[in-house]
């Protein structure tokens, strides 16, 4: 499985995002046309345990605007997949649910404290994310 496929997974599949989304330019069409509400909840579960999920959806989606709406805007749906690709990338790397909610939800050092959940709502966060994790495949400290 690519990493598409493992964002789109995460986001509820094809039945969710569409059967048409198989490279990062549809996954963008998809997200600059409003992924659906439930990409968000499908996300949501899989990052972050259930003490967690409420507070998650609520900075993603302010909850009046989550219980009106049941297509997210273009940049709600950014940030939702933003956190499926985080979450995507923390699942290959350690193959278990559990540890990848740990890692994300673990405050880090070497993102100045903050929790890489936290760090995840933003694309530049994201990014300081990914190299993180990515530092950690290559042996570095993590």
């Amino acid at each position: 499985m690519n990493r598409i496929e493992e964002v789109v997974e995460l986001l509820g599949g094809t039945r969710t995002v569409g059967p048409s989304v198989r490279t990062l330019a549809d996954l963008d069409a998809a997200v600059r046309a409003g992924l659906p509400r439930t990409a968000l909840d499908r996300v949501v579960e899989a990052a972050a345990p259930a003490s967690e999920r409420v507070w998650l959806r609520n900075r993603v989606v302010p909850r009046a605007t989550y219980q009106r709406r049941r297509k997210l805007s273009p940049s709600h749906s950014a940030t939702t997949e933003r956190i499926a690709r985080v979450t995507a990338l923390a699942n290959w790397v350690w193959e278990d649910e559990q540890k990848t909610q740990r890692f994300l939800w673990t405050p880090h050092a070497e993102l100045a404290g903050r929790r890489p959940i936290e760090a995840a709502l933003t694309e530049i966060g994201a990014r300081e994310v990914e190299e993180v994790v990515q530092r950690g495949l290559h042996g570095l400290p993590v």
